[in-house]
């Protein structure tokens, strides 16, 4: 009569209980798990993108930019030639947006590994009349296995005045 339990119905239901307990202590880990998976994203894709653009006039406007994508994520990028590209358009005093050239990027080196970075440099000019233009607007979009980023800079244009020496020109005293 030792051997027997207390109460037959009571042990039935403290299993069960233990084993509800353990199924909801293993879903609970694999929510906990795949959040911090998520919220790391250390294998999600991602590129840091770059422009460095300067402007000068010399009668024309002469612009060049320094685009550059940096692979920050765990996995093996591959540039989309024919998506990717850097878009020149000009901002006038009247805050109307003029597209000026669309130029390809990244045509020499399309795979980027995990860490690496590749660059391209653009050049262009623009001819006169370049007195309206106060904004080089400069786009750069770049697509990697079916994902996009995009990244846009302003470069200021600074317009000589009429007023400056040449070089070989000397003050006038008056």
């Amino acid at each position: 009569m030792l051997d027997a339990p207390i109460h037959p119905v009571a042990t039935f239901w403290l299993g069960v209980i233990d084993e509800i307990i353990k199924l909801a202590a293993v879903f609970i880990g694999a929510l906990w798990a795949l959040w911090n998976f998520r919220k790391s994203r250390t294998y999600q894709q991602k590129l840091e993108l770059e422009i460095v653009g300067t402007v000068f006039i010399n009668k024309d406007l002469y612009g060049d930019v320094l685009v550059t994508a940096k692979n920050i994520g765990a996995s093996r990028h591959i540039v989309q030639k024919a998506a990717s590209f850097l878009e020149a358009s000009v901002i006038l005093n009247d805050l109307s947006e003029h597209i000026v050239e669309l130029f390809q990027v990244f045509t020499n080196d399309d795979s980027i590994e995990p860490g690496e970075s590749i660059t391209d440099t653009k050049y262009w000019s623009i001819a006169q009349p370049i007195a309206n233009i106060i904004w080089i607007r400069l786009t750069l979009r770049v697509v990697s296995n079916g994902v996009e980023w995009e990244s846009s800079s302003l470069v200021r244009v600074v317009q000589q005045d009429n007023t400056a020496l040449d070089s070989n020109d000397e003050p006038q005293e008056e």
